[in-house]
């Protein structure tokens, strides 16, 4: 399976996260798909509208050690690890091909305890 898309994906994870792209609205709600998920470090479960509606508020991530899993043709699971100050977290997405575009489906993140 051809794997060029996973720069793209790698790519699209990042922008999800950068302050310049948390202000732009458009943009976030192109990368989510509709029936979007994240069940957040915090144990919380968001939808897509309520990360559109929490757009602006924005915490610097660094992101690292990425892997992917093509799991079907236009569906791929992308795995990193995210650490902002004081918390470090693994995290899991699946994103989904439609109409061209990749679309973020679902998404997970698990805190590491005590990691540094």
């Amino acid at each position: 399976m051809d794997q060029s898309h996973h720069k793209v994906l790698e790519s699209q994870e990042r922008e999800l996260v950068s302050p310049d792209s948390r202000k732009n609205r458009s943009r976030i709600a192109e990368l989510l798909a509709d029936n979007f998920e994240e069940y957040g470090s915090s144990g919380k479960v968001f939808r897509k509208s309520d990360v559109l509606a929490s757009l602006g508020s924005s915490v610097n991530y660094s992101l690292t050690d990425f892997s992917f899993r093509d799991i079907a043709k236009g569906i791929t699971l992308v795995k990193y690890r995210s650490q902002t100050e004081g918390q470090v977290a693994l995290r899991s997405s699946i994103w989904v091909q439609s109409e061209g575009n990749w679309r973020l489906l679902h998404h997970q993140a698990t805190v590491v305890p005590h990691a540094t």
